[in-house]
């Protein structure tokens, strides 16, 4: 049985990651906390930068890569926001959403750390080597973190591969399926 790894974003915790660990451990893999000793890393938004550098021969999932050239993470989050209140989010719910901000809000101040790196490591240099290990970025399709050509404005994307998933930046954790398939058929 392979074993993953999975580093989340800033806001991002085991509230939001539990239907898509929970999906991972019902496939053919097994989630485990550290990295380097994973066969895959998988790293959703802010959690791309954090993958660890001295990984070598690994297979990494780079899901939702925050990198759009001129847009401000403030941006991002309020468009994110907008789309998820007037779309493909109506229908969870006031409680859902109160629930849903808490966790953000206390994932955000009980990890300053996260919010540290976020201030400072938003940059391809922190981005794993293409070289060593096979890296994957996964772009839900209405993401707006990952701009749309990531693949011909980030440098270091040139030693990636790419794939393009219908969705939102946060999918992955609503809707783990079309993302564990993808994971799967890839190895």
């Amino acid at each position: 049985m392979k074993t993953v790894a999975v580093l989340v974003g800033w806001a991002e915790g085991p509230w939001q990651t539990k239907k898509f660990s929970a999906a991972l451990n019902n496939s053919s893999l097994k989630v485990i906390s550290d990295p380097s000793k994973a066969d895959i890393v998988i790293g959703h938004s802010l959690g791309c930068y954090l993958v660890p550098k001295n990984l070598a021969g690994k297979k990494i999932f780079l899901i939702g890569l925050p990198y759009w050239p001129g847009r401000s993470t403030l941006s991002s989050i309020a468009l994110k926001s907008k789309n998820e209140l007037s779309g493909h989010r109506r229908d969870s719910g006031l409680a859902w959403r109160v629930n849903k901000l808490m966790h953000n809000i206390w994932y955000i101040l009980s990890r300053p750390s996260l919010s540290y790196y976020g201030l400072t490591r938003v940059d391809q240099e922190h981005l794993p080597d293409g070289k060593r290990n096979q890296v994957v970025i996964v772009r839900p399709s209405n993401d707006t973190f990952c701009h749309p050509e990531v693949m011909n404005l980030l440098p270091v994307a040139k030693d990636y591969s790419f794939i393009e998933i219908a969705g939102a930046h946060d999918d992955c954790w609503l809707n783990p399926k079309p993302y564990i398939d993808l994971i799967l058929k890839e190895l």
